[in-house]
């Protein structure tokens, strides 16, 4: 009772999402794509946010010589180098912080729809919690349901309505009661895969008599990770963090008070949403229904699809750029030393 109480500041957004998912079930008839759609469209919504981010990681790309001047210049005052380059980063429209936009967006994206896929009778079909208990009784009585069901009906119903679809007697008789219609009954079935089941990396469910049940959720998993990685890879090569030179890297070792405070905060921000991302992804992947993966799979397929956009638009232009601007100052230079000679 305190867990249900501790999340219900958060059910209206479990129940927008909720709605959108009920639609799109209704439209579609399909668990799986209804879980494949819901993801494209919240990437659709998020792409403009996450493209300006990517344009903001190429232009603070090329700003890197002119950023690496200013520490120069004010090496001994961060105070007046840190200001120096937030009004250089502003005359561009470069926010310091908004590579981290993106990642908090997902992850309210992930709060908000992990419900859901855990109560897809409650928050999906739209089936009342005081009929979801009836109807958990009415399974534990019948034998269909362990007792302690009653008790994490509220947290989870993925079980009941399982129980509910092979169990045709109480099927009919909550049918009859009232408590559910069988539009309500929502197939969790996609392409041969139950997502209702929780994915298992043990050997006895994998090769045991319910192989076919794990054996292609565990594979799910697996190119779920495999996904997850690719688009690891790819998103740094898109948005490649501005480096610092040797001697700024010798000056903060030297002197740890000189560093730079905001980008430092600004990468280590980054840098730890990208490790608790994905452990948080792999987690949830063997303590969540399967939905849950085939989400986070659509995600990293739409976020590689996403990287390399970026790079091709933003990232590649911008070192272009650099290193024409590098070639450019070289050029420059050798022309300056055989003037003098």
């Amino acid at each position: 009772m305190n867990y249900m109480l501790s999340l219900s500041i958060l059910d209206p957004l479990y129940q927008v999402f909720g709605l959108l998912m009920r639609f799109m079930y209704g439209w579609l008839q399909n668990y799986g794509l209804v879980i494949i759609v819901v993801n494209l469209a919240i990437k659709a919504i998020l792409m403009p946010v996450n493209m300006r981010m990517s344009k903001n990681m190429a232009r603070q790309l090329f700003l890197q010589d002119d950023i690496n001047e200013i520490k120069r210049v004010y090496a001994d005052d961060p105070q007046r180098a840190q200001a120096a380059q937030m009004d250089l980063m502003k005359q561009h429209n470069i926010s310091m912080t908004g590579g981290c936009l993106p990642q908090l967006l997902q992850f309210l994206v992930l709060i908000a729809i992990w419900r859901p896929i855990q109560r897809p009778l409650y928050y999906i079909a739209g089936v009342a919690q005081e009929n979801l208990q009836q109807i958990a009784q009415l399974l534990v009585d019948k034998g269909s349901l362990a007792e302690n069901a009653l008790k994490t009906v509220g947290n989870s119903d993925v079980g009941v309505l399982a129980a509910l679809r092979s169990n045709g007697e109480a099927l009919a008789q909550s049918v009859e009661n009232g408590w559910i219609q069988l539009s309500q009954v929502l197939d969790l079935k996609f392409l041969g895969m139950d997502l209702g089941v929780t994915p298992s990396f043990l050997p006895a469910k994998l090769f045991g008599p319910e192989k076919s049940t794990y054996l292609p959720l565990f594979i799910l998993v697996v190119v779920m990770m495999v996904t997850m990685i690719l688009q690891l890879q790819i998103s740094r090569k898109a948005m490649p963090q501005p480096g610092r030179t040797k001697e700024e890297k010798a000056r903060d070792a030297s002197n740890p008070a000189k560093h730079d405070q905001v980008q430092e905060q600004s990468q280590t921000m980054m840098k730890s949403m990208n490790f608790v991302m994905p452990a948080m992804m792999i987690w949830m992947a063997f303590t969540l229904p399967a939905a849950m993966a085939l989400f986070w799979l659509t995600s990293n397929i739409m976020g590689i699809i996403q990287s390399l956009l970026s790079y091709q638009y933003y990232a590649k232009p911008a070192r272009e750029l650099v290193e024409a601007r590098k070639a450019d100052k070289q050029v420059r230079r050798r022309r300056k030393n055989t003037s003098e000679q």
